[in-house]
């Protein structure tokens, strides 16, 4: 099926999902520092089970993976066993990966500048709500940039706050792009050499600068204030959430003490029995 300039490959039954899908591609919104996404072919295809998608993949990726982008060839492959699952932003998220790929041509960033990038596309703030309650992050422990490549590819557990971390440093150097956000350093990562030298190009810092103000910013905004806080909230709104319970299940005790009473009298006192 062909909407616009993605066509779309899905097995029987999934037909209007994917036409769905393809048009949400078509009409995708402007990416951060790129813009519209360029008047490219994409092909996008639907794997109904993790069996498909590991053999359109190679296997290639991690067995919690459910996603993947081939910027080569425009093409997009979703997992859609469990077609309830919100695949707009699984697609918006690997549409952000053909978009950067598309814009640096031959140049290829580091995977978690990659991966930060496409999270950061797709809005994926949930990830970082889930990293105000990571203990480990509270309490001190530091990942390098280095350290978070390697968790992107490994266990879902580690991959999540590795995807975390990743968005939370492309956020840092966006934020220092000002109102230009990462136009900036998108535009050097296309003619620099390096990740470093676009970086001094850009802010004129180095890449272990950055990586040193990027660790103290996850520390100030992760650390344990910021857990303590999101924690305080949790079990507040547990609270709230039993006594309103408890209340609920007060009043359906009283009608049904009500409704057993009905028709019921009480018999006269005759006195004491001997």
């Amino acid at each position: 099926m062909t909407v616009g300039r993605v066509t779309a490959v899905a097995w029987p039954g999934q037909e209007p999902l994917a036409v769905a899908l393809a048009d949400a591609a078509d009409r995708t919104p402007p990416f951060p520092g790129i813009g519209p996404l360029p008047a490219r072919p994409i092909r996008l295809i639907l794997a109904p089970t993790r069996a498909t998608f590991d053999s359109l993949t190679r296997g290639r990726l991690p067995a919690w993976s459910e996603g993947a982008a081939f910027p080569e060839s425009g093409t997009i492959v979703l997992l859609s066993d469990r077609p309830s699952v919100r695949l707009s932003d699984a697609l918006r998220h690997e549409l952000g990966h053909l978009a950067l790929h598309w814009q640096l041509g031959a140049r290829r960033p580091p995977l978690w500048f990659d991966e930060g990038y496409a999270a950061f596309a797709a809005a994926e703030w949930d990830r970082l709500e889930a990293l105000k309650l990571n203990w480990q992050i509270a309490r001190g422990v530091r990942m390098g940039l280095d350290e978070v490549d390697q968790a992107l590819r490994s266990d879902r557990a580690d991959a999540q706050t590795a995807y975390a971390l990743a968005t939370t440093a492309v956020l840092l150097l966006d934020r220092w792009g000002g109102s230009r956000g990462l136009q900036p350093l998108i535009a050097q990562l296309a003619v620099q050499p390096t990740f470093d030298e676009a970086l001094r190009a850009t802010y004129h810092v180095t890449e272990g600068d950055f990586e040193t103000r990027w660790e103290r910013d996850v520390g100030t905004r992760y650390g344990l204030l910021s857990w303590a806080e999101a924690v305080g909230l949790f079990w507040a709104v547990l609270a709230v959430l039993l006594v309103w319970l408890v209340r609920q299940r007060r009043r359906r005790d009283a009608a049904r003490r009500a409704r057993l009473d009905e028709g019921w009298t009480l018999p006269e006192d005759e006195g004491p029995s001997a």
